[in-house]
């Protein structure tokens, strides 16, 4: 070959690899990029944003922005903004939600979900930086709630962020039976009603009397319509045990748990006679008769006098049931003393002195 041509060609060959090499030297260019506001200058021969950032070892998650797209083509001088976006856990007046953002601060992140109010009370400082695996926030926003309680209703201003914070912020206590109308880990809202109702359940016990019965034994010895007491009946006592329910001052329920006898009645002995009287003393005259000497035997002649047991009332003790039977209406010891005498002598000239046992025989004196 000859010495001319051999120049020429590696004249060629190295003006190839010169221009090849310009080329690849001009092909490079210089890109700004900003991650979450930090800037830095790189020089890449990527053609796309996602690929520099790739080279730069950033591989945006699918809540980051990315300013211009992943697949944009980039020149020389252009500027790529990465802002990584943060998880947070966001509790809002005991509402919680997770949310991201791409604000690096607290006070960026609330801008930035639209909580701009100043007299918010949060769980962090507003200054404080968001970390980029982010973190727990609480807000309590301002309320309006009208409160009811104790005889009492206002509007509260509050941050509290559930019903039961707002109770222990007013120093208002619950006992275990008081019910309220929010539950007590229930948010608050604006404009909500938190009601208290006050329930006292206790139990009292209450004594009564317990009736005595009366019992009836034949006496073969007195005659028909005869009656004397043997033994008088004494009233016993039962203690009952009521649970009662005081709602607001008020009583709006009583339930009995039990009743217990504590001192037994003494039931009334009376002897009934069952002898037949003769036929000549089926009708016994009133006429003559001591009635002075009977009232002042059976009462003291008290025409208001009462037993001990309350059953037997007036001058002549009648019980209600014979006060009745002669035609008394009413309290025998309430009728006048002359009707009261009336009275016992339709009594034994019905029945005779035996309705008296133990004074009977004082007509005769």
């Amino acid at each position: 070959m000859r010495r001319s041509l051999k120049f020429s060609l590696f004249a060629l060959v190295l003006l190839g690899l010169v221009g090849g090499s310009a080329a690849y030297y001009l092909a490079q260019k210089t890109v700004t990029v900003t991650v979450d506001g930090q800037s830095s200058e790189v020089r890449t021969y990527a053609a796309t944003a996602g690929e520099v950032l790739a080279d730069e070892g950033l591989q945006p998650a699918s809540h980051d922005v990315v300013l211009p797209a992943p697949d944009s083509a980039v020149g020389d001088g252009d500027t790529i903004v990465l802002n990584r976006a943060r998880p947070l856990s966001l509790t809002v007046d005991g509402v919680r939600s997770d949310v991201y953002t791409t604000a690096l601060s607290v006070d960026g992140a609330l801008a930035e979900l639209g909580y701009r109010a100043d007299n918010l009370v949060l769980s962090a400082s507003r200054s404080e930086r968001l970390p980029l695996d982010g973190m727990d926030l609480t807000i309590a926003t301002n309320k309006s709630v009208t409160l009811i309680a104790d005889g009492q209703q206002r509007v509260v201003q509050t941050t509290a962020p559930t019903a039961g914070d707002l109770l222990a912020e007013q120093g208002i206590a619950l006992s275990a039976t008081d019910r309220t109308s929010l539950y007590p880990t229930q948010p608050l809202l604006d404009s909500m009603v938190l009601r208290v109702t006050r329930v006292q359940v206790t139990d009292v016990t209450e004594v009564r009397p317990v009736d005595y019965q009366t019992v009836e034994t034949p006496d073969a010895e007195a005659f028909e319509g005869d009656r004397e007491v043997t033994q008088e009946g004494v009233e016993g006592e039962q203690t009952v045990t009521w649970r009662v329910t005081v709602t607001d001052g008020v009583e709006t329920s009583r339930e009995q748990l039990g009743a217990v006898v504590t001192t037994p009645a003494v039931d009334e002995q009376v002897t009934v006679g069952t002898k037949e009287k003769p036929a000549e003393t089926a009708v016994v005259s009133a006429d003559g008769l001591n009635w002075a000497a009977l009232a002042a035997c059976e009462s003291g002649g008290r025409p208001n006098a009462v037993s001990g047991s309350g059953k037997y009332r007036g001058m002549y003790q009648f019980s209600t049931g014979t006060w009745a039977a002669v035609g008394g209406s009413g309290d025998p010891a309430a009728a006048s003393a002359e009707e009261q005498t009336m009275r016992a002598q339709m009594l034994y000239a019905r029945s005779g002195a035996g309705q008296w046992p133990h004074c009977g025989s004082r007509l005769f004196s």
